[in-house]
């Protein structure tokens, strides 16, 4: 059994209002069978398919998927509410058609914290939503600054896990696509904004998964904590008690894209075998993504226990604290 939690759905008329809204944001196709695609951050996302979308988890032995969509967070204004409501009203019926196979990560609209907390509420009065999608900046700001402070808040009272899934960096601009590096060098740095802006001194009992084995985080853990450590750098990073390092076991890490070892190893190592949730990053039809995973993770020199806890012993934890 496995419980997915990185694996994305893209409806069709989202990308349509999306297109509308901001034309210069996504480029719209068609694949080689004619289904809409919308490109963004260089990469081709297939609008949904339900039917096919089951077939491939039966083929990669995936029992549930928990939803998500962080491309709603291009931009953070007056068309928000309704792009979120949207997302997660089909969410909500893919849920209701496959209640045992489907859950799902609740986009919010971040343009008021009003707006957030109102729908944040909707969503999880609805059958299938398990906790909160963001994004590593939300229209190009950071996690850390106090329009954040209400969200965090209600996460941590409802004790609902928070998927933070990785953005462009505000105004990256490069030749090279963001997912290939700049995707998890801008998780580190909001977890890092996070973690010295004392988030998780307000709020200790957040549920927050990074995506992709926690970007660089555990490669640069105890470089982060220089700003702690040294006197020449600035005040501000020692207003919290703690090294941010201390702070970064609480944090959990989901497995997509980590088909290498000694970047498992290390993330294992900083927040342990129990913070590890299995996640796949699959959304391309016939991408090799659920394959690499899987073959991957079977490969690895652990206990059978080990890797259970990892495929969904502790994503069943998390679930149910929720």
């Amino acid at each position: 059994m496995k419980i997915d939690f990185h694996c994305h759905s893209f409806p069709e008329a989202f990308f349509l209002k999306i297109k509308d809204y901001y034309p210069n944001e996504v480029v719209l196709d068609h694949d080689a069978r004619g289904r809409l695609i919308g490109i963004w951050a260089g990469t081709p996302l297939p609008a949904w398919d339900h039917g096919q979308r089951l077939e491939d988890m039966n083929t990669g032995g995936v029992e549930v998927e928990i939803l998500s969509n962080p491309s709603m967070y291009i931009r953070v204004d007056e068309h928000s509410p309704e792009l979120c409501r949207l997302v997660n009203d089909t969410y909500a019926e893919a849920c209701r058609q496959s209640p045992e196979r489907f859950k799902a990560f609740a986009n919010i609209p971040f343009n008021s914290p009003q707006a957030a907390l109102a729908e944040l509420d909707r969503t999880l009065k609805t059958p299938g939503f398990v906790g909160a999608l963001i994004t590593s900046n939300v229209g190009d700001t950071y996690l850390h600054t106090p329009e954040f402070f209400p969200f965090w808040e209600e996460a941590e009272r409802r004790r609902i896990p928070v998927f933070m899934h990785p953005k462009p960096p505000p105004g990256y601009q490069d030749d090279d696509i963001a997912p290939l590096l700049a995707f998890p060098a801008d998780t580190t740095l909001s977890t890092m904004k996070l973690l010295y802006g004392g988030v998780f001194e307000r709020w200790p009992n957040l549920i927050l998964i990074l995506a992709h084995l926690g970007g660089t985080l555990p490669y640069l853990a105890r470089r982060i904590d220089l700003g702690f450590d040294d006197h020449h750098f600035s005040d501000r990073y020692r207003q919290i008690p703690r090294r941010p390092s201390e702070y970064m076991p609480k944090l959990y890490f989901d497995t997509a894209l980590g088909w290498h070892k000694p970047a498992f190893d290390c993330a294992c190592a900083l927040v342990g075998v129990d913070h590890l949730v299995y996640g796949s990053d699959y959304f391309m039809q016939d991408s090799p993504f659920m394959r690499w995973t899987n073959e991957f993770l079977e490969g690895l020199p652990l206990s059978q226990d080990d890797k259970n806890k990892i495929y969904y012993k502790n994503a069943e934890r998390l679930l149910q604290e929720s």
